[in-house]
Order: structure tokens, then sequence, then C-alpha cells
């Protein structure tokens, strides 16, 4: 099909309708380039290991994921929640080494895009015990803030696991 016959019929086509709706029928016959479909793909039986009350502090949050404090490497988790800040979902985003862990903020806004999310908190844990930010996870935090607020998600907290102890980024002045 030519340049020209396209225009032609999309000019025939919005000349003898001229409405605001969307063609999806002339789409599908007219349109060339790449189709490409995101199915969000949810486990059976996930409710199961989420939290059943919502997280409305900090304190909540280190005591439902304490655990990390164990990892023997540095795990960052994506937390999704919905508006009332019930977990939707909880994603691994990435396992790094000892001392750092890379993943890219895009990765963690997929995720809250895909699920929907109203707003979303970041955690990772520091193998080594010490649970204080790094410059480097500042600015990632204030990296991920930024992006996020182009966005209609709340970037509500990074919080960072150590030995017994936690540190919020957002009760820190940080975020």
């Amino acid at each position: 099909m030519s340049v020209t016959h396209h225009q032609n019929l999309y000019l025939a086509t919005t000349s003898s309708t001229m409405s605001n709706s969307f063609n999806l029928d002339l789409f599908r016959r007219t349109y060339q380039g790449p189709t490409i479909r995101v199915k969000l793909v949810a486990a059976e039986n996930a409710a199961a290991y989420l939290p059943a009350i919502p997280f409305t502090s900090s304190q909540e949050v280190w005591d439902y994921f304490s655990a990390l404090e164990d990892e023997p490497r540095e795990v960052v988790i994506a937390t999704y929640l919905d508006n009332k800040h019930h977990v939707l979902s909880i994603e691994e985003v990435s396992r790094g080494t000892l001392t750092a862990s890379l993943f890219e903020p895009r990765a963690i806004l997929q995720g809250a895009l895909l699920t929907n999310a109203a707003a979303l908190i970041v955690l990772h844990n520091h193998p080594a015990g010490d649970p204080r930010p790094s410059a480097e996870d500042i600015s990632v935090t204030k990296s991920l803030k930024q992006i996020a607020d182009l966005l209609p998600i709340r970037f509500l907290d990074h919080i960072i696991i150590g030995k017994k102890s936690y540190v919020s980024l957002k009760d820190s002045g940080h975020l």
C-alpha cells in the first residue's frame, strides 16, 4: 500500500465519519509497524505471602522485610502498593554482590506501571550490617524520586536494612 493510498484512505474516512473515536478496525487494516502486547501474569497463590494490612510506617516495612538482614549479598526489593498502601506485589529487582547491587530505576517503575500501583517503596540490605546510606544510595533514591514524580506513582520511601536496624531515607530527610 502506498503512502498516497494511506492518505486517501485516511482522508476518505475522516471526511465521511469525522468522529472523535479511535477506529480500531481501520488501524488493524492500515497500520504496518510493529505491535507489542504486554501482559501481567500474577502467581495464583501470591496473596499468601503478601501482608494483610497496609504499610503505614517505615517500622512496619522493616518488620516485614527484616529477614533481609541475613542475606549474604545485596538484594533490591520493590514493593508496589495501592492507593491505601496495601501491597499489590513484591518484586526482587536485583541480587548483587557483598557491596553492590545494580539495577535501573526504569525496571522498578516498569513494575509499578504493570501492577497499576499508586505508590511504591524500595528497600535493600547492607550485608555488612551497617544500614547507613552511601552517597550512591542517596543519589539513586533522588533519581528514582525525580522519575516517579513524572508519573502518577508516589515514591514513599527507600529503606536500607542492616543487622537488627534500618534506615528510612524518607525519615532521615533524603527523600
